[in-house]
């Protein structure tokens, strides 16, 4: 955003934090939202309801974020998140995962309160055909605006040379992952293939599995998009499993095996005729490795995610300067 001409930073709470796991340079600020700050916001909220409550940083050009700003917020901390902060700040929800959209809402069917249809948001960015529809279903009267996560191709590249391995990431869904790698196991499938399970490993680490690996297995459910599946992918793995929702727009069975969510027996089932396969005719399994790399490379690539990331924004900018 800020390479288009759009300022742009993010904002963390615990000062001198910076992510990691990945290389960037980003702009941040850091909120120095204090307990008498909160409470001071709450007071204000309540006896002055048409006064902005503006939100205290340090770090950028301003000390605060006011009416003239635009705070982007998540879609996973609840109903109340447009109230809470920063009352008559203009927003933006950025939904990466659909399914979490009404974490911490009531069952009570009078009670209508939400950030989606809160005055002072302005529209909601969304990484997924299936989190499209999902929010335009939920929400019909919602400015919605669907971007393309890209897959660096630096980082994530088609290697042709693997050994005999298959990976998973262990974050989610890990009574799954047991049960399918033991039904292996014990038929006597893995006797001559590595099982890389993989957890908190820098970026560059996680690529390098990838890169190896003849085989990645998907347990992820639910996804907003099901990021480590198209990484996988996009180093030419062939990946079988869940797409979780949110991976269905690229779990192509022309290169991969989507299993339907909870098949435990399909699942270990496909990937034992996966492995055999290889074993036998290993240019099948590298032939669907090549095709899925080439579709995420052309599918989800880094100037296609600036380009729709740039253009929803200028349509977000252009509302919020005629409101």
């Amino acid at each position: 955003m800020n390479r288009n001409g759009i300022p742009a930073y993010v904002v963390h709470s615990n000062p001198g934090f910076r992510v990691r796991w990945f290389e960037n340079e980003t702009s941040i600020v850091y909120w120095r939202g204090s307990i008498i700050d909160r409470l001071h916001g709450k007071i204000k909220r309540r006896f002055q309801p048409d006064q902005v409550v503006e939100l205290r940083i340090k770090g950028g050009k301003s000390s605060v974020i006011n009416s003239e700003d635009i705070i982007v917020i998540p879609e996973l901390y609840g109903p109340d998140l447009a109230w809470v902060y920063g009352k008559g700040i203009k927003k933006v929800v950025l939904n990466q995962n659909c399914y979490l959209t009404f974490n911490g809402y009531s069952l009570n069917k009078d009670r209508l309160i939400s950030p989606y249809l809160d005055p002072d948001t302005l529209a909601t960015l969304v990484n997924s055909k299936d989190g499209e529809d999902y929010l335009r279903h939920a929400f019909p009267q919602l400015l919605l605006h669907r971007f393309r996560l890209s897959i660096d191709p630096n980082t994530f590249y088609f290697q042709a040379e693997k050994k005999k391995q298959l990976c998973f990431s262990r974050i989610k869904n890990q009574q799954d992952a047991m049960q399918v790698i033991n039904i292996l196991k014990f038929r006597g499938v893995l006797e001559d293939f590595e099982i890389v399970p993989f957890i908190n490993l820098p970026q560059a680490e996680v690529a390098k599995i990838y890169r190896e690996s003849v085989i990645f297995l998907s347990f992820g459910y639910p996804e907003g998009f099901g990021l480590p599946a198209a990484e996988a992918m996009a180093s030419g793995c062939v990946v079988i499993g869940f797409h979780g929702g949110g991976g269905r727009e690229f779990f192509n069975p022309e290169f991969s095996y989507p299993i339907e969510q909870g098949d435990i027996l399909g699942f270990a089932k496909t990937v034992e005729h996966a492995i055999k396969t290889y074993q036998k005719q290993p240019e099948i399994l590298l032939e669907k490795g090549r095709l899925s790399a080439q579709f995420i490379r052309d599918t989800y690539s880094l100037e296609l995610e600036e380009k729709e990331i740039v253009s929803a924004w200028r349509a977000i900018l252009e509302k919020f300067h005629s409101v």
